[in-house]
């Protein structure tokens, strides 16, 4: 965003319009409210040719929220950690990609709660597997001191990584969805980096509902 205010400034501008030729309709989305077991916050812009003389309108959130048991509770065992040098399991996944990074967690990962309980939304999913956020079989993480929080003694083999396997139901991918990856760094960030799946279908929808009207 600091990169690239002055750009985004005229986006919002109206007189962008004419320069374009596309009214363009800016909102940030919260993933939350479509039907998506995250709380992920992106700013969106859809634009329709000036001509057609249609402001786009976002969907509305919305009445209900999907939460991590819904998602991913049946995926809570089968699970396997990573192979050596951060190698997959491949076909020895009893699941498809039911895999997870191991390893030390930064400072900066420890440096607040990283676990959701099983009735609500997952952290954003991101692109890195190192920054996945903790499964929700474990408990909340305790705070020691400010931007420091670390695990329930007696409790840390609760506290690994959602799997990519994880990771792609809370991205909404369906099960037969395939990603080819040798590395797990690889696997998290394609499935970190996408749109949710869900949130891409209600906007797209949405576009053709109005194009129609």
């Amino acid at each position: 965003m600091i990169n690239h205010e002055k750009s985004f400034s005229w986006l919002l501008n109206e007189d962008a319009d004419n320069d374009i030729g596309y009214i363009l309709s800016v909102k940030m989305l919260n993933a939350a409210d479509y039907g998506i077991p995250q709380d992920r916050k992106r700013v969106f812009f859809v634009g329709f040719r000036k001509d057609l003389g249609i402001r786009y309108q976002f969907p509305k959130p919305f009445p209900f929220k999907v939460t991590l048991h819904q998602t991913i509770k049946d995926l809570q065992t089968n699970v396997l950690s990573e192979k050596a040098n951060n190698y997959s399991n491949k076909e020895q996944c009893a699941i498809p990609y039911h895999e997870y990074m191991t390893g030390d967690f930064s400072s900066r990962y420890l440096s607040r709660n990283r676990v959701r309980t099983w009735n609500q939304q997952s952290f954003t999913i991101q692109a890195g597997g190192r920054h996945a956020p903790i499964h929700p079989q474990a408990p909340k993480m305790i705070q020691q001191a400010k931007d420091a929080y670390t695990f329930l003694p007696q409790k840390e083999s609760l506290y690994r990584r959602l799997s990519i396997r994880e990771c792609a139901r809370i991205q909404t991918f369906p099960d037969n969805f395939l990603f080819f990856y040798d590395r797990l760094t690889t696997g998290y960030k394609m499935v970190g980096n996408a749109v949710p799946v869900q949130l891409a279908f209600v906007i797209a929808k949405s576009i053709q509902k109005q194009l129609l009207e």
